[in-house]
């Protein structure tokens, strides 16, 4: 035991380890891409490894371990070291670095953990949160800093930091917090669902280009405010993902535009970009990730109104509407037209809710339903149909396996209602009904078989053709 605990131990640490080591490769790349934009003289235009790294711990608190603070810490030096800053520089800038994703970092954990990031309002202004208190204390350390080295204004250095970081939070923080999963992708390849999102994305793309094209020709300082109206296209019918990485693409381009004079913003020294424009460009991230947001909110309000109305509160099996007509739309779809269904009643169910209560006979209820669910397919449709009787409708199987699936269904019923009930509960019986006639002849059909295996004593399964032949029960 104590040599599992020592191994235990060992692979958790060597996990710590490798997170940590990741994280810190990141920030060193994000590093170098960063001072990759950097004018002579000059802050870098673009800096995303404060943001990488707070979002990162964002999203994954857990990696937030000593070794992986220090990780990102050697991260930022090695960048500047490789790249030949001055020592002194390198240490006091990427201190203010680490402080301001610390300070970021130390605000979600006082204001409290909300996850998924971005799905609703409220999440976006705990990430406003953040992202202020984060430029802030980078901007107060900066400001310092470049004083001590520079010799220029406090004020000077503090606005230069702040307009900065709030800027490349603003364009960055986003996406990182929204990016899906690899179960996410999964889930969505398996779905089938990348085809309607690219059709969804094309049109808010193509406009996205033909508005950054637009910010080049025309140029000027109006030329920032170009990118809306595709960032407000991508929020409508997108995601908050999709529309974050039009952020960060419009931002990246602007700013390039802007260092080098393009869009008719004077040169500023030691400032690559002036502060109303970095303000400017923050504000104009923030307002369609605040549309994506609302938009997400309201799509999941008629996603849940949708499935309220569409199925029973109780059992969560469809209603008796939405059934038939999910069950017409498989018909016409269906190759052969051949089709199955099962009608399913719960025996002496009355004399359950007298004995025991409504309790309990919700709660066989809500077994059962469970019970049938895990035997069926995902183009199988389920509902209950009313009280205790309930109706399976499917296009996919044959009569041998649908009757099959009803014994299943059955033995496991006539089980429950054994082991929990001392042989008082429910079972039930159930009439089948398979063919190519019209959905309303199997139904009526299944209907027939269902009194009957009523009659003939119930806790049986009793199959019928169209014409209420019927061949077998059990």
């Amino acid at each position: 035991m104590d040599s599992q605990r020592v191994s235990s131990r060992v692979g958790s640490a060597a996990d710590v380890t490798r997170r940590a080591a990741l994280v810190g490769a990141v920030v060193f790349l994000a590093c170098l891409f960063g001072i990759a934009t950097r004018l002579p003289g000059t802050l870098a235009v673009f800096w995303p490894a404060n943001a990488l790294l707070l979002g990162i711990l964002l999203r994954s608190p857990r990696l937030a371990t000593p070794a992986t603070w220090v990780s990102a810490t050697l991260g930022y030096i090695a960048a500047d070291t490789v790249t030949g800053s001055p020592l002194f520089s390198n240490l006091v800038l990427n201190l203010c670095n680490v402080a301001g994703v610390a300070a970021g970092f130390l605000v979600f954990r006082l204001i409290g953990q909300q996850r998924p990031w971005l799905t609703r309002v409220q999440s976006l202004a705990l990430v406003a949160a953040v992202i202020l208190v984060a430029s802030s204390v980078a901007g107060v350390a900066g400001g310092f800093a470049n004083s001590a080295i520079e010799s220029t204004p406090w004020q000077s250095g503090w606005a230069r930091w702040f307009s900065g970081e709030f800027l490349n939070y603003m364009a960055v923080m986003p996406a990182v917090l929204t990016a899906p999963t690899r179960a996410d992708l999964r889930r969505f390849r398996r779905r089938g669902e990348v085809v309607a999102l690219a059709r969804r994305v094309a049109p808010a793309a193509a406009l996205l280009v033909l508005c950054l094209i637009l910010v080049w020709a025309v140029g000027g300082s109006g030329a920032i405010t170009f990118a809306m109206p595709a960032l407000v296209v991508a929020a409508l019918t997108t995601g908050v993902f999709v529309t974050s990485l039009f952020i960060w693409t419009t931002t990246m381009w602007m700013l390039v535009l802007t260092a080098d004079g393009h869009i008719g913003v004077p040169d500023l020294g030691a400032m690559p970009v002036e502060l109303s424009v970095s303000i400017g460009l923050s504000f104009l991230a923030i307002a369609p990730i605040a549309v994506a947001c609302v938009t997400n909110e309201r799509r999941a309000a008629i996603t849940a109104l949708r499935h309220a109305v569409a199925h029973d509160d109780l059992t969560g099996a469809l209603r008796r509407d939405e059934f038939f007509r999910r069950a017409h739309r498989l018909t016409r779809d269906a190759a052969d037209g051949v089709a199955t269904v099962l009608m399913m009643d719960l025996d002496h169910f009355k004399a359950l809710n007298d004995t025991y209560g409504h309790s309990a006979g919700d709660g066989a209820l809500e077994r059962f339903a469970d019970d049938v669910r895990s035997h069926l397919g995902r183009r199988h449709l389920f509902a209950r149909l009313g009280g205790e009787e309930f109706a399976v409708f499917c296009t996919d199987v044959s009569e041998l396996d649908a009757y099959a699936i009803a014994d299943t269904i059955r033995i496991g019923q006539f089980q429950r209602a054994t082991e929990h009930f001392a042989g008082h509960g429910v079972t039930v019986s159930i009439g089948l009904a398979h063919g190519s006639d019209s959905l309303e002849m199997l139904f009526d059909a299944a209907d027939r078989a269902l009194y009957d295996a009523k009659r003939q004593g119930r806790n049986r399964i009793v199959t019928a053709t169209p014409a209420s032949d019927v061949h077998r029960s059990s």
